[in-house]
């Protein structure tokens, strides 16, 4: 039988496939105290915790039996996309990956493979060349990124595998192997006898845990999470709700209930996020796997944390030479997962009425209807300098190296008025006394008061919806020449891009009505 040890093992992603694969598992190395409890009651063994920087290799890693494989994922924060804000460190990420490398060359095994998030690739290959690693470069002979979808996870999780292994038949096995959706997860979860979709298991839903959902999200949660998804202001238009009809988006270790890695899918009363075990199912973890984590938001943090243990199958199959022919998928696996006898704690989650916002709150949502691609934007936003806060109506364009703002105020009133003919500035005006008789006490105090408040927060975005309705009703009324209107728009846009001259109707009337409506704000 081959042996196998894994590093940065979390909660067993990488042992479970060794376990599949009827690979011996020897040890496994992990710091986080949450993670490793759930690897040992999983597993029944015995791993302390342990500061894998601070090895002693020739002293801590003696086996009595040969290595064949050693695996291992270590840590990704530094290195994640989500961390090019500054809370990433990709120095001190490059210190695991060194030590992994250094395990390697001293146990040499036959095979080997390291997961991480993809932007490591470039890191890596760098490093490799020029960098820190360079002393490693002839270990690494494969840097390559994988989706796992095309494993048969049920979610499109894309990964940096580097390492050595058979990499030609690892890639074949995708021939063979059909793809699963996020329905098919929710499917299997929804029905008194449960069927595992990714490993057959049979098993009452009164006795798998961690099926409790939270509540529903509240009104102002759902338009948050639908206009971070669909009306964004920077980034792709994303599917609202999650369509189940296709493998599932990254399970991410932390997500919000407002957040835009949150998958949200309809609930029988409203919307809501995947609960713990669909996360787990979803991550390629069977129904009977326990999850120690001391809250919910640790559960979810060591599920998206995981290696799926679908896709480490596969990888062990390659490193074990198993040809296309032969290959079996863990469906027909000869190891089964018992749940163990240790219940993992109660999920706790946290009441919609016990939210409490900051005085300081920020606020940027696109205008309804006003979203034109491509980062061009009417937008409304709140800006904070010295505490003193200020809410107002932008246009803005651009890309996210060279962002334009332009100022609504009363110049842009003065440039645009003139094009309209006095019928429109009828129509438009009407709209503007709906708007201070349903919105009369308006202004930055009362949108910051209403946006810190749980229980007032929706009516913020009453208003910008009321305002986008005002100016797409006006739209369909008033038509404005196009010749003038290019010329209006030259005059307050530097270098107007497409998305910005194919709306030259809406992009007059919203300058000219959004800032009438800025006076009301700043004044």
């Amino acid at each position: 039988m081959k042996t196998a040890i894994d590093f940065y093992s979390g909660i067993g992603g990488w042992t479970l496939g060794m376990k599949l694969s009827g690979i011996e598992h020897l040890n496994s190395f992990e710091w986080w105290d949450e993670a490793n409890d759930t690897h040992n009651i999983n597993f029944n063994t015995t791993n302390k915790e342990i500061d894998i920087r601070k090895l002693d290799i020739k002293r801590d890693l003696k086996f009595k039996k040969k290595i064949d494989f050693i695996v291992g994922s270590p840590p990704c924060t530094q290195f994640s996309l989500s961390n090019r804000g500054g809370s990433g460190d990709i120095k001190d990420g490059l210190v695991d990956i060194y030590k992994f490398l250094e395990v390697i060359d001293f146990l040499k095994p036959k095979y080997w493979a390291m997961e991480n998030v993809p932007r490591v690739t470039s890191i890596l290959e760098n490093e490799l060349n020029h960098g820190t690693l360079k002393k490693f470069k002839k270990l690494v002979k494969i840097i390559t990124v994988v989706d796992s979808s095309e494993y048969g996870l049920p979610q499109s999780r894309k990964r940096m595998i580097a390492g050595d292994f058979p990499i030609s038949l690892f890639e074949s096995y995708k021939t063979k192997i059909s793809p699963k959706t996020l329905g098919d997860v929710l499917n299997s979860l929804n029905k008194k006898t449960v069927i595992d979709p990714n490993y057959g298991y049979k098993i009452d839903i009164n006795t798998i845990t961690e099926c409790e959902n939270e509540p529903d999200l509240t009104p102002s949660e759902l338009r948050i999470n639908r206009d971070s998804k669909e009306n964004h202001p920077i980034y792709n238009k994303m599917s609202f709700p999650d369509r189940i009809d296709r493998p599932s988006r990254t399970i991410t270790a932390t997500c919000t209930r407002i957040s835009r890695e949150s998958i949200i899918i309809k609930s029988n009363s409203g919307y809501r996020r995947l609960n713990v075990r669909e996360r787990g199912v979803i991550q390629g973890f069977p129904v009977t796997y326990q999850f120690y984590g001391k809250s919910i938001t640790s559960k979810f943090k060591m599920i998206g944390n995981a290696i799926p243990p679908i896709l480490t199958y596969y990888l062990f199959q390659s490193m074990l030479e198993i040809p296309l022919s032969k290959l079996k998928t863990p469906l027909n696996s000869f190891y089964t997962h018992k749940k163990p006898q240790k219940k993992s704690i109660e999920n706790n989650f946290i009441s919609v009425n016990e939210k409490k916002y900051s005085k300081l709150r920020k606020f940027q949502f696109v205008i309804p209807g006003l979203r034109f691609g491509s980062g061009v934007r009417f937008e409304l936003s709140n800006s904070i300098s010295n505490g003193i806060i200020n809410w107002s109506i932008k246009f803005v364009y651009g890309n996210s190296k060279n962002i334009y703002i332009i100022p609504l105020n009363n110049l842009t009133i003065k440039k645009t008025s003139n094009i309209f003919t006095q019928k429109q500035l009828k129509i438009l005006e009407i709209h503007l006394k709906e708007f201070r008789e349903n919105f009369n006490k308006i202004n930055s105090e009362h949108l910051q008061n209403l946006w810190s408040d749980s229980k007032t927060e929706f009516e913020v975005f009453k208003i910008i919806d009321f305002i986008g309705k005002c100016i797409i009703d006006s739209s369909k009324v008033i038509e404005i020449p196009v010749e003038k209107a290019l010329i209006i728009l030259n005059e307050i846009i530097e270098n107007p891009n497409k998305k910005i001259l194919n709306h030259v109707n809406l992009m007059i009337i919203g300058l000219y009505f959004l800032s009438k409506i800025n006076k009301e704000i700043m004044e």
